[in-house]
């Protein structure tokens, strides 16, 4: 289920992205060619996961290809949240989120939620 969709541009227009955490949250700046950049704020971050495009599932490719996507239903989720022992959390409720950034590759989030940031042009 796609949960944020980049704004409409040529693949080719794709430069790179940064993805910085802070104080248990992340952001993923996605630089794209003559459009402003584009934001993914993460809230709450407990996991995250970077691959390489060559080891990314094509599934994972198909469904998440520029777009954020929550995958479910989901086992990892489930047995990270199993094996969270803690008598007091430092979250809400988590959601695994998947994006495909062409030939940089997979990033994959537990969050508690994801917010996309449009800079005003």
């Amino acid at each position: 289920m796609s949960v944020i969709v980049l704004p409409e541009f040529d693949t080719g227009q794709y430069e790179s992205h940064e993805f910085q955490m802070a104080e248990g949250n992340a952001d993923l700046l996605i630089k794209i060619a003559d459009l402003p950049d584009f934001k993914i704020h993460f809230r709450r971050v407990r996991w995250h996961q970077y691959t390489q495009m060559y080891s990314c599932d094509p599934s994972w490719i198909r469904a998440a290809y520029f777009r954020l996507v929550e995958v479910s239903p989901d086992e990892r989720l489930r047995h990270f949240l199993a094996q969270d022992r803690a008598s007091v959390k430092a979250y809400g409720k988590l959601f695994h989120y998947r994006i495909f950034l062409d030939e940089s590759g997979c990033h994959e989030v537990f969050a508690e939620e994801a917010s996309a940031y449009k800079p005003n042009i």
